[in-house]
C-alpha cells in the first residue's frame, strides 16, 4: 500500500459493539484496496476497543485511536480531518456499514471528473434488525435529473432543495477532499447531537467542485434510544446552538435569495418538527422547549431569525409569533397550534402530493440493500 493512500475510512466506534464486526468488514472488503482506516474509540462500557484493536491486528491498513466521552461524534470526524493519510475523507458510524463497492466507484467518479471537494451518494435507511424491502428507506439529496456534471456547492444546495425541500445533512453521505475540509478548518462542534446540521451547509457552500455519484453505498441502521432517533432536552437545546450557528453563517455570507428561501423553510421545519410535532417531540417539556426558543430568539439571533424567516413560505412564516411567545414563557399556544392546525394541515397537503405523482410506492419498492 502506498504511504499516501488515496482515501481514509475514520470510523467512530463508541458504544457499538454489537454492530462493530460487520461495520469493520464493511471496510476490510472493499473492492478497492488502497486506504487506511481510523477507528476512533471513546470510553466505552462494551468490547468496542477490544473489538477494533482484534481487526487492527489482522488487517495492518486500519488504526485505532482512542479518546474521552465527548457526548457526540464531532470529536471522531474531527480526529480524522487532522490525522486522515489519505486525499480523500470517508466517514462511517460504527453501527453501519458501506458498500463494499463505495471506494472503488468513488475512485472511478474521482478519475473520471478530477479532484472534487465533495462527491455526495446516496443511502438507505434500515430499521435495526430489519432486512424486507418494503422496510427501507432512500436517503439521498438529488432527484437524477439534477445529479450529473461537476458543478459547485452552492449550486448542489440549489438542486438539493428541489429533491423534496428536505436537506439530508449526514456527514456519511459524501466523501471529501481532506485538504479542503483542513484549509477551511470545517471541524465539527464537539458534543453536540446532530452535529452535521450546522456543519453540512458550510462545508456544501465553500466547495468550488462537487459531483454526485449516483449510488446506494452506505447503509444507516436507524437504532431506537440513539440520540438522533429519540428526542430529549439535550437534542432540542442542540438544535438551537446550531440554528443560531448557521443564522450567524447565514447573515455573514452573500447567499443568494433563492438558497435563502430554500434554507428558511428547511430550518424551521426542521425547528418545528423537533420542538412541536405531535410524535417526535412528545418527551420534550414546555420548560426545554422555552429553553430553546429563549436560545434562539436572544440578540441578536431573534432578528436574524426573523430576516431569513422573511424568505419562508406563508404556513413556515405564521407560527413565528408564537414561537417568540414561547420564549417569553408561553410555549402553550404554539404547542396546540402545532398540534390541531399546522400538522394536520401539512399531512393534508403531502397527502394530496403523493395522491397526484403517484411515486413514492415505486421508489421504495425499487430499493434493496447494497453489497
Amino acid at each position: 500500500m502506498n504511504s499516501s493512500p488515496k482515501f481514509t475510512v475514520i470510523l467512530a466506534g463508541y458504544q457499538t459493539a454489537p454492530y462493530l464486526p460487520e461495520s469493520l468488514s464493511s471496510v476490510s472488503g472493499q473492492t478497492f484496496k488502497d486506504f487506511e482506516a481510523i477507528c476512533y474509540v471513546e470510553e466505552s462500557t462494551d468490547n468496542s476497543l477490544g473489538i477494533c484493536e482484534e481487526h487492527a491486528r489482522k488487517d495492518p491498513r486500519f488504526k485505532v485511536a482512542t479518546g474521552p466521552k465527548s457526548g457526540g461524534v464531532g470529536s471522531t470526524r474531527n480526529y480524522g480531518i487532522d490525522h486522515a493519510s489519505g486525499e480523500y475523507l470517508v466517514v462511517l458510524d460504527g453501527d453501519d456499514r458501506l458498500s463494499r463497492r463505495l471506494l472503488e466507484k468513488l475512485a472511478l467518479k474521482l478519475q473520471e471528473i478530477g479532484e472534487a471537494d465533495v462527491v455526495a451518494f446516496s443511502a438507505v435507511t434500515v430499521p435495526d434488525g430489519e432486512t424486507d424491502p418494503e422496510k427501507l428507506t432512500l436517503l439521498t439529496n438529488f432527484r437524477k435529473e439534477d445529479a450529473s456534471g461537476v458543478f459547485s456547492g452552492r449550486e448542489a444546495l440549489l438542486r438539493a432543495g428541489r429533491n423534496g425541500g428536505q436537506f439530508r445533512a449526514y456527514t456519511w453521505l459524501c466523501a471529501y477532499r481532506t485538504q479542503f475540509l483542513r484549509e477551511n478548518r470545517f471541524y465539527q462542534t464537539v458534543g453536540l447531537c446532530m452535529e452535521d446540521f450546522e456543519w453540512a451547509p458550510r462545508v456544501w457552500f465553500a466547495a468550488e467542485k462537487f459531483a454526485y455519484l449516483d449510488e446506494i453505498a452506505y447503509v444507516y441502521r436507524r437504532r431506537g434510544g440513539s440520540l438522533t432517533t429519540e428526542s430529549s432536552s439535550r437534542l432540542v437545546l442542540d438544535l438551537a446552538k446550531q440554528l443560531r450557528s448557521l443564522l450567524e453563517f447565514a447573515s455573514e455570507k452573500d447567499i443568494p435569495e433563492n438558497l435563502k428561501r430554500i434554507w428558511s423553510n428547511q430550518w424551521l421545519s426542521v425547528l418545528y418538527w423537533f420542538l412541536f410535532h405531535p410524535v417526535s417531540s412528545g418527551k420534550i417539556s414546555d420548560g426545554d422547549r422555552k429553553k430553546a426558543l429563549e436560545t434562539l430568539f436572544a440578540p441578536p439571533c431573534g432578528e436574524k431569525l426573523r430576516a431569513l424567516a422573511a424568505f419562508a413560505s406563508g404556513p413556515k412564516r405564521a407560527p413565528l409569533p408564537l414561537l417568540l411567545l414561547g420564549a417569553k414563557g408561553l410555549v402553550f399556544p404554539a404547542r396546540l397550534y402545532f398540534q390541531f392546525l399546522y400538522y394536520p394541515l401539512n399531512d393534508m397537503r403531502q397527502g394530496k402530493k403523493r395522491t397526484k405523482t403517484g411515486e413514492a410506492g415505486e421508489e421504495k419498492s425499487s430499493l434493496h440493500l447494497p453489497e
